[in-house]
């Protein structure tokens, strides 16, 4: 019998073995980061702002092939002689999910709210607590005909009404055209590896390379109308005309998936899955169905009354029949072709449907709540339950409310957006089971949101073993901090950006407010800017734009200073409530550079007695 001293070293021996089994888990593959344009994929050396592509190569050492089914989690972190080790660093992500102050975060979702202004505010939920949670924005100057986000670009595509699709960055202030004279923009959609795909009132689909290179061009009859699934999954694209002429297509590729002519104007559709669509058309008390391997035999679904919208989850299996500003919804069992389940709001109507993988919701913004049923609970014979979210106050619908409603897939998750509180509540599935209130929101800063967008700024496997992202950087040493949930890959790969020696020319200014006389709240004043340096010396300028956010709510406007006759800035402020405002300059000439923004403070009129 082994004696007690070679059992107590034995077990001492095990622990140890089992306590560096995860560092030695983490030199199990290999890993290759290349920085690359985000649109041409050529190799750069990219300059401190500029958009980079990150592309992250993994490697099976002992096979050569690439590792299969890996969460990639990765940061970019400025390099410093006292930087925690990455199997550190990565250990304290994994336990703690948060990255190291002035750390770029490469996880997660970005919200592109376009606002009814007419501006875009870029929102991180990560800085929610911080004073602000935007990392771009963008004054459009009118309300797009048509918009869509690219995300392995990472940028919104917008058609300007003037015959351009314009590219506004989600990581930064810059905006490029990317193709001009398509006039009458009906739709726009992105396919994952950045095809742009536009339908216009002329009744042409036209397909353009992520740079605005025309690849095809094909003419249907009618305005065009795009529809793209928002699973990131399901890589189809729906187009159709209002005179029932329906195409499905292979979004990357333009692959006719199928064709198919409706009887009567169509309403709306939604894929089925990826082998076919549902349809409603106008006025008509039916849907109808068509599958590819067959899309000339429609299967008709009774509805008993007609509807506007058609909303499917990711699985294909449940599709949700509503109408903007109706309180009844069908939900369709798509396997059988018929209705199984029916809802009927109580003194509240519908604004926008949408799904995760398990649930389907209902946003109803004149009730004030959101309705989650489960999708397991669909069936027939099977009353439908459905369990009410309270977002705490009721308001009237926008006219157009559909992206109010945001699935935050592949996370089992959404965002319900209160629009006149700047506010998305962020409701889990849990909530299609168990009536609960939503235990978080983000503040939507910049205006008042009018369509939501979620945008993953994880790293996608774009193909086996390789992983892309995009982010602009600040000029300087950085690493890439990549591990995995399960924590067998711990590594740290060294880029650069270009730009310190620029960075050390900078000269820093500050923006010195004239503090007499505070601004007045509904009285338009001029105020006078200084703009100073390092020494106290005035810096002159002739003209100078200002964004004006306020720091108490979502209002602001852009400006312009003009040079008055004594040398200062001067520009005139009408400011909509009292309390505190940030001036921040937008077009600042090089090399000079704000050491902080400027604060101006309203005040209410004083109100004097008879």
């Amino acid at each position: 019998m082994p004696e007690a001293g070679t059992l107590i070293r034995a077990a001492a021996l095990l622990v140890a073995a089992l306590a560096a089994a995860p560092l030695a888990a983490q030199t199990s593959l290999t890993a290759a980061l290349a920085l690359v344009d985000p649109i041409s994929a050529r190799p750069v050396v990219p300059e401190g702002g500029q958009k980079v592509r990150l592309r992250l190569t993994l490697t099976d050492p002992a096979t050569g092939t690439a590792p299969r089914d890996l969460n990639v989690r990765a940061w970019a972190r400025p390099r410093a002689a006292d930087d925690a080790s990455c199997a550190r660093a990565a250990q304290n992500f994994r336990a703690t999910r948060r990255i190291p102050t002035g750390s770029v975060d490469l996880n997660g979702i970005l919200l592109a709210a376009l606002n009814r202004d007419a501006s875009l505010s870029v929102i991180d939920p990560k800085l929610n607590l911080y004073s602000s949670n935007m990392v771009a924005a963008h004054a459009l100057g009118r309300a797009p005909e048509a918009m869509a986000i690219d995300r392995r670009a990472m940028r919104a595509l917008y058609a300007d009404g003037a015959g351009r699709i314009v590219a506004a960055d989600l990581v930064g202030p810059e905006r490029e055209t990317v193709s001009e004279g398509l006039y009458a923009v009906t739709g726009l959609a992105v396919a994952r590896g950045g095809r742009i795909w536009v339908g216009t009132a002329a009744g042409a689909l036209i397909a353009l390379s992520p740079g605005g290179a025309q690849l095809s061009r094909n003419e249907m009859t009618g305005p065009v109308r795009l529809t793209r699934p928002e699973d990131p999954e399901n890589n189809l694209l729906l187009a159709h005309t209002d005179s029932g002429a329906v195409r499905m297509l292979d979004a990357d590729t333009g692959y006719e998936v199928m064709t198919a002519r409706l009887d009567a104007p169509v309403a709306a559709l939604a894929p089925v899955g990826g082998d076919g669509i549902i349809a409603v058309t106008r006025g008509a008390d039916m849907a109808a169905i068509h599958y590819a391997d067959a899309p000339a035999r429609a299967i008709a679904v009774p509805l008993g009354v007609p509807f506007e919208r058609v909303t499917t989850g990711p699985g294909g299996r449940i599709a949700v029949l509503w109408t903007p500003g109706d309180a009844l919804v069908a939900l369709v069992d798509l396997a059988l072709g018929r209705v199984v389940q029916q809802v009927s709001l109580d003194a509240a109507t519908v604004s926008a449907v949408t799904f995760t993988d398990n649930a389907a919701y209902l946003l109803s913004l004149d009730g004030g709540f959101v309705g989650a049923i489960d999708l397991a609970t669909v069936a027939l014979g099977r009353p439908a339950v459905l369990r009410q979210v309270n977002l705490g106050s009721s308001t009237t619908p926008p006219e157009l409310a559909e992206r109010l409603l945001v699935p935050l897939l592949p996370s089992p998750q959404i965002l319900a957006v209160s629009p006149e509180a700047g506010t998305g509540w962020i409701i889990g599935e849990v909530a299609s089971s168990v009536e609960m209130p939503p235990m978080d929101s983000v503040r939507l800063r910049g205006g008042m949101p009018a369509a939501v967008h979620a945008v993953d700024r994880s790293f996608e496997e774009v193909s086996p073993g390789v992983f892309e992202t995009a982010w602009a950087f600040a000029p300087g040493p950085w690493e890439l901090v990549v591990t995995t949930d399960l924590g067998d890959l711990s590594t740290c790969l060294p880029f650069s950006i270009q730009g310190e020696i620029e960075r050390r020319r900078l000269v820093p200014v500050r923006l010195v407010p004239d503090p007499e006389p505070s601004p007045r709240v509904d009285e338009p004043q001029d105020v006078a800017l200084t703009l100073v340096d390092a020494a106290g010396e005035a810096v002159e300028l002739d003209r100078l734009t200002l964004m004006v956010p306020s720091m108490l709510s979502g209002w602001s406007t852009r400006v312009v200073a003009r040079r008055g006759a004594d040398g200062r800035l001067r520009v005139r402020l009408d400011l909509p409530h009292a309390g505190p405002y940030a001036l921040q300059p937008l077009d600042l000439p090089a090399p000079l550079a704000l050491v902080s923004a400027a604060i101006v403070t309203a005040t209410e009129q004083e109100v004097t007695s008879p």
